[in-house]
């Protein structure tokens, strides 16, 4: 990977550490679909520039908007809501990469060997001995939430290798107009109160919806579509990596110095064997085997 990629990677990592922050605190004072809603409206507002049609490509960028932007965001938000640790929401959300490396497999011909095989089991182990440890049971809402959201991910991005000169903000803008519809139907109709809800919101609601917005949506997943159009799927995704440790220390130190109320993150030897398991299987599964590295193309 060129230096200049390197150095967007660790850019991507920080910003979506630190919007698992920011959504945490939103979904606490928004119900999840609209504070998603709200989310992608401000991205959707500030890019309609880029809004543009492109032929032939309309519907895998559709299917992108919708199970990359809404159906992922939405279910994210939903786990954050639901989870009462940041740490079972952060660490399920990492299987995204080993589902994107199965996927890849089964419709993009890439080839695994035995080293990542084992590294797809060993995170998934990892995330069962999560699912049973007594403080992230109580979480198991969030934590089917994160995987769905993982799942619907994951799935977009088959989608987006097929995708051809298309900018990353051109994608982006079709990404927050379509989950900016999507969602807000989805609120209006499950959600309630919303004319209070936004009258009564803190400034720092306000503000986890504008870091929200251009933290994570303009800085990280830029980023993200960026590389995932250069590089094999399998071989972006596992760059995220570092995210859910970045993540959690920033939600245990807020939860140590009660920064912000909502956050009561622990972590015990459990929860440590389980995070250990999950990322070490995820670490395995971003090392390419050396006769299918594609770097030297790149």
């Amino acid at each position: 990977m060129r230096t200049k990629d390197v150095f967007l990677m660790m850019l991507m990592n920080l910003a979506f550490g630190a919007s698992f922050i920011s959504a945490k605190v939103g979904v606490i004072e928004f119900p999840a679909f609209m504070f998603t809603t709200m989310r992608f409206l401000v991205v959707a507002v500030v890019l309609i520039p880029f809004l543009k049609i492109h032929k032939g490509q309309m519907f895998n960028i559709f299917v992108i908007a919708i199970l990359g932007g809404g159906l992922h965001f939405g279910f994210f938000y939903l786990a954050l809501d639901n989870s009462k640790y940041v740490s079972s929401a952060a660490i399920v959300l990492q299987l995204g990469i080993p589902i994107s490396t199965i996927l890849s497999v089964i419709f993009l011909k890439e080839i695994i060997r035995w080293r990542r095989i084992l590294g797809i089991i060993l995170s998934f182990a990892g995330v069962i001995t999560l699912m049973f440890e007594p403080t992230i049971f109580s979480d198991l809402d969030g934590v089917y939430f994160s995987l769905l959201a993982a799942t619907s991910v994951s799935i977009s991005m088959l989608f987006m290798k097929k995708l051809k000169n298309i900018k990353v903000f051109d994608l982006q803008a079709w990404i927050a107009f379509v989950s900016t519809i999507m969602l807000g139907c989805i609120s209006i109709v499950f959600e309630h109160d919303h004319y209070n809800t936004i009258i009564n919101a803190s400034l720092l609601g306000w503000g986890a919806i504008f870091f929200t917005s251009f933290v994570a949506t303009g800085i990280g997943h830029s980023i993200f579509y960026h590389l995932i159009t250069r590089y094999d799927v399998s071989r972006v995704t596992p760059l995220t990596l570092v995210v859910p440790v970045i993540a959690i220390i920033n939600a245990l130190i807020i939860s140590y110095f009660q920064i912000f109320d909502g956050f009561n993150e622990s972590i015990n030897i459990k929860i440590i064997m389980g995070a250990v398991m999950t990322l070490t299987g995820v670490g395995i599964v971003m090392v390419r085997e050396k006769e299918n590295d594609i770097s030297g193309r790149l």
